[in-house]
């Protein structure tokens, strides 16, 4: 009988009650209801069972009977079976279950089978598995505790939980099919055993010998299909890749889905690699592995396209979690971006340390451009130096002020796609003097080639020397902050997210995969705020004491910055509703210059005299105002003593050097 099993995605903790193992004898229970008359278990919570045999067919039908679960009630409607309190259904030799099941639909559905013990209900233990569509065969390990005692099998279709959508969030309650129960592990007499967790070598060549059992899905827009006719430069020895037209943004094509226990990374491969085509510089490139058991656990690394062919790393040790199985792979071109250039292909997709096939230029080597690879080739280092380099941006600092102009091609130093750069004198607080000033305008990856060598002579890294650091000063918060060190078109790639502020920055490429201390790295490139969205006016950054090949950076000590008393820059106003008893008046504060935060504070009067002139003073005395005790936020609701009286309001904007006192207008009319 064919069976898919599927991954146990939660397993919730038991409770003990001290019941002796002697009580029970653990002996196998199955049922498949091919004998059953009329339903003998026990429906709850608006569920409603029957036994029939026109289940419906399809890949993995069990034939027979099978019993009809119409659940219409709770997300926690079942049925269960009890057995005689001297059964145990699972035991210590073994704790696994099995059962079909049939889901209606492709929502995300999850079913339960909980274990109960009937003497005591609250003793109990589930597993609660997600389900596809049609029939498919779960089979799940219980923790075994000999102090318990379980002879209540509760099954729940339609359940929610982890990465299940509760059934009010568009999705109905409905009918399900179940079969071929069976505890401890058997069917039929076979012995079902828990499917064993693998993380196999898979490449994907898209070859005749082929054995990775691809399959090809494209949803957003994505178009894909196999061809011979490849631009040239691709895998050695292929004939086939896989030409992809793409809608860029969320547009992607899957390329495999593995069995729920298997997963695309290991400990010693968190590496996955592909030959890419690209018809254009400068686009995401984005690799995601997920779950096929939980939607939810997905983890996604890009890469910067190059225009030709290149050899792409996706290091997921970032990020991925070697107790997830990561089964499916899938590929973004463009990602998040607007695409306007194709066609992409790809080809010898590598995942758990399978090995492609080289690009005809050589392994690890690359199109034309800028970016990519998988950390270069190895050189001659022995013609290579690696000084110890500082940039500190001061006057005397002639390397640094290479990078303070636009890079080209004579001159590769400096900034690229769009940002600028200029040596400024004390940029916000700092105690360092001079610093690299980046203003990131033009494309997401804007940044700044900070040392490129042209001699051929020197390296920045090198076996003792594996780290980059500098000071960088970020107006947002949690700022992604990239170093690329690049060899000719192969380059290795860390990220770290910068605080708002100062903050002294470390990037120790030992820990990156593809690093290697026998590759001479003669470019080292920042990029400020990397992918993300560019701003409008566009944020500066500070770049200080860049510091390589064992040289130090010094930390910022942030200068206190000077505090400014308050000053009114927009007045206060107060909303134009209709003054009338019971009707609420909305203050809004305006607008104070200086050093925030401001501690505000709201005052409202009841005043005499109408004042047409908006100030940055209390009330004064000619207006004959008097202050109404108590009220003292930004919305107020006129009551009976108001009537007659014109209402205005102040706001008071304080810090350490003083306060600021900006007073609307009183309302056009006195209050009816």
């Amino acid at each position: 009988m064919f069976r898919k099993f599927l991954a146990i995605a939660l397993a919730l903790p038991l409770f003990s009650i001290g019941l002796p193992a002697a009580q029970a004898a653990a002996s196998p229970w199955s049922e498949n209801f091919d004998s059953m008359a009329n339903f003998s278990g026990t429906d709850f919570d608006g569920n409603t069972s029957s036994i029939v045999s026109d289940q419906p067919a399809g890949e993995g039908f069990t034939s027979g009977k099978a019993i009809k679960m119409a659940n219409q009630g709770v997300a926690w409607a079942g049925t269960k079976f009890v057995l005689a309190t001297t059964r145990n259904l699972i035991s210590s030799t073994n704790s696994t279950a099995s059962i079909s099941v049939y889901s209606p639909d492709a929502l995300d559905r999850c079913f339960n089978m909980k274990l109960e013990n009937s003497a005591n209900p609250g003793l109990n233990t589930e597993k609660i598995v997600h389900v596809t569509q049609g029939w498919q065969t779960i089979s799940v390990t219980y923790t075994y505790d000999a102090t318990r005692i379980y002879n209540v099998v509760a099954l729940m279709p339609n359940i929610f939980d982890v990465g299940c959508k509760p059934n009010s969030t568009n999705k109905a309650l409905t009918t399900w099919y179940v079969d071929n129960i069976s505890f401890p592990g058997s069917v039929d007499g076979e012995v079902i055993k828990p499917e064993t967790r693998t993380t196999p070598q898979v490449l994907i060549n898209f070859e005749s010998t082929d054995s990775s059992g691809y399959a090809l899905t494209d949803f957003g827009g994505n178009s894909s299909s196999l061809v011979t006719d490849a631009p040239a430069g691709g895998s050695t020895g292929s004939t086939k890749s896989l030409k992809i037209v793409t809608q860029g943004g969320e547009a992607g094509t899957t390329l495999v889905v593995k069995s729920s226990k298997t997963s695309l990374i290991s400990l010693t491969g968190f590496v996955a690699k592909a030959n890419i085509y690209s018809p254009v510089a400068g686009k995401k490139i984005m690799l995601q592995i997920g779950s096929s058991v939980d939607p939810s656990q997905v983890v996604k690394i890009d890469q910067t396209s190059v225009v030709g062919w290149k050899t792409y790393s996706f290091n997921f040790e970032v990020g991925g979690n070697l107790e997830i199985d990561y089964s499916i792979a899938t590929i973004f071109f463009s990602y998040l971006q607007p695409n306007t250039e194709n066609p992409w292909y790809i080809d010898d997709v590598a995942f758990n340390g399978a090995v492609g096939a080289c690009l005809a230029s050589g392994c690890n080597s690359g199109g034309g451009g800028t970016g990519g690879g998988t950390g270069g080739g190895t050189v001659d280092i022995g013609s290579y130096t690696s000084p110890a380099t500082l940039l500190n941006f001061e006057d005397a600092d002639a390397l640094g002020a290479l990078a303070a102009t636009d890079a080209n091609k004579d001159h590769p130093q400096g900034a690229f796609e769009g940002a600028s750069t200029m040596m400024v004198y004390s940029p916000v607080g700092s105690d360092r003097g001079s610093s690299l000033a980046i203003t990131k305008a033009g494309q997401i990856w804007a940044g700044v080639n900070v040392l490129a060598d042209q001699t051929g002579k020197v390296r920045y890294t090198n076996a003792d020397n594996s780290k980059v650091t500098f000071n960088f000063y970020s107006p947002k918060g949690n700022s992604p902050t990239a170093v690329q060190l690049f060899h000719g078109d192969a380059y290795v790639e860390l990220v770290q997210y910068a605080p708002k502020g100062w903050s002294t920055l470390t990037f120790d490429f030992a820990t990156v995969q593809g690093w290697s201390a026998n590759t001479a790295y003669d470019k080292v490139v920042i990029f400020p705020d990397f992918m993300m969205e560019v701003s409008t006016p566009a944020d500066v950054y500070y770049l200080d004491d860049v510091a390589l090949n064992g040289a130090v950076t010094t930390p910022v000590t942030p200068t206190a910055p000077e505090i400014v008393k308050p000053k009114v820059t927009k007045a206060a106003s107060l909303s134009s509703n209709t003054p009338k008893v019971g009707a609420t008046l909305t203050l809004t504060r305006g607008e104070f210059s200086g050093s925030a935060a401001f501690a505000y504070k709201f005052y409202w009067y009841r005043c005499s005299v109408k004042g047409s002139t908006a100030t940055t003073a209390k009330p004064a005395a000619s207006a004959k105002c008097t202050l109404i005790p108590g009220k003292t936020a930004s919305k107020y609701k006129l009551v009976a003593a108001d009537k007659g009286k014109y209402i205005r309001a102040t706001v008071s904007a304080a810090n350490s050097k003083g306060f600021a006192y900006s007073t609307t207008k009183t309302t056009a009319v006195k209050v009816g």
